[in-house]
């Protein structure tokens, strides 16, 4: 197999993974009310584990790095899928929530691992038309989320039992993992930068620590609605798991068709000056879907396509907008977004408790309005160096 060959086939297995790690990942919400009934415990304890798997998706965000560095990406890939694989099984034989809150962090700290793997390696398997690639892979995370959703509320909601679930899961992941053996991956050279710059330095930066609060908000902005949503409805309005997973399967696969086509409109018409316009409209229709109940879930689902688009072209902008210390940034970028994440997802859980699902919910869209807000600075502030930027 020549070498454009084996990089289609490498492509095909990014995006296949980047659909199982979706699935595993976004599927949490489905389980939430499951899990509350099953361990007796409260959306406190719920917000508890939200924030632990976003900690060690952060923490093995930085060491899936210097690993991939060390040993190259297909090792980390391989390490990643297999503990994907042992966390599911683990969590197919769950007893108590102890065992839960270790295998859903582990299985948090596999996904990482799989996600660092796939964002470093793209590079240099598609040498052309990157944005695109960048933008399907990102939708194949989004369709993920949407199978995953769709299927996992239907089959609760007919009495499927979450463990046997996570166990077929399980076995697709070593399927996958015995195949990629046999995938022909490329290693990166890394090219050791002079004049690094600090930690001090970055959160100096005005435009750093800008990047970092608008990525945050809106991870948490997707978050919530991935873990919250199911959650809002049954206990809000008494819709059953199979009927707001559709809601929420519905969510994402609008927000797929939103990342795959969005990125050609960023092309023609700009950054951060579609960014700031497309939250707003999201959380708009968030707020909306809210304010009218029962009958504006639908709503809130089609606020997908307007929140689409966020996450992709904000970390592509980093390479566009910095000249030196790229990979740095964008570390410290997408690591402290996770860590506004776990903080507004405690957040979250606390409001559950204090004020109840259908007023904390609120905070989602506050969290997208806040987003937008300093999307609109980085447009002012970017704007002179972003190539593609028209007003």
């Amino acid at each position: 197999m020549n070498s454009k060959k084996q990089n289609y086939v490498a492509l095909a297995f990014l995006f296949i993974m980047m659909i199982l790690a979706a699935i595993v990942e976004n599927t949490k919400g489905i389980f939430i009310p499951v899990f509350k009934q099953e361990f007796g415990v409260n959306d406190n304890t719920i917000s508890n584990l939200l924030i632990s798997t976003s900690a060690a998706y952060m923490v093995l965000t930085f060491i899936g790095g210097m690993l991939c560095e060390k040993f190259g990406q297909k090792k980390v890939f391989l390490a990643g899928l297999m503990v994907i694989f042992l966390s599911l099984i683990f969590l197919s034989f769950t007893k108590n929530y102890l065992m839960l809150y270790t295998g859903m962090v582990i299985s948090s700290a596999g996904i990482a691992m799989v996600a660092i793997s796939c964002n470093t390696v793209l590079p240099i398997l598609a040498l052309t038309a990157q944005n695109v690639i960048m933008n399907v892979m990102h939708a194949c995370y989004g369709l993920g989320s949407s199978i995953g959703q769709g299927l996992f509320g239907s089959l609760t909601a007919r009495g499927v039992n979450w463990r046997t679930m996570y166990f077929f899961v399980g076995l697709v992941y070593l399927a996958v993992f015995i195949c990629f053996i046999f995938v022909k991956i490329p290693r990166t050279e890394i090219v050791k930068e002079k004049d690094k710059m600090t930690i001090i330095e970055a959160l100096s930066n005005k435009v750093i620590v800008a990047y970092m609060l608008a990525l945050g908000l809106y991870v948490f902005t997707e978050q919530g609605i991935s873990n919250w949503f199911v959650n809002y409805m049954k206990y809000g309005y008494n819709i059953n798991e199979q009927k707001a997973g559709m809601y929420l399967s519905l969510f994402f696969a609008i927000f797929t068709i939103g990342r795959l086509f969005g990125g050609f409109v960023v092309e023609k018409r700009g950054y951060f000056n579609i960014l700031y316009k497309t939250l707003i409209i999201g959380a708009a229709l968030c707020i909306l879907g809210l304010l009218l109940g029962r009958n504006g879930m639908v709503i809130i689902s089609v606020s997908g396509l307007f929140f689409s688009i966020t996450f992709p072209t904000t970390v592509l902008t980093i390479s566009k907008v910095f000249d030196k210390n790229v990979a740095y940034i964008t570390g410290i970028v997408i690591t402290s977004a996770s860590l506004v994440g776990m903080i507004l997802n405690k957040a979250i859980g606390l409001l559950n408790e204090s004020v109840g699902p259908d007023k904390a919910f609120y905070i989602i869209p506050a969290s997208a309005i806040l987003s937008a807000i300093l999307m609109f600075y980085l447009y002012l502030n970017t704007k002179k160096r972003l190539v593609k930027q028209k007003i």
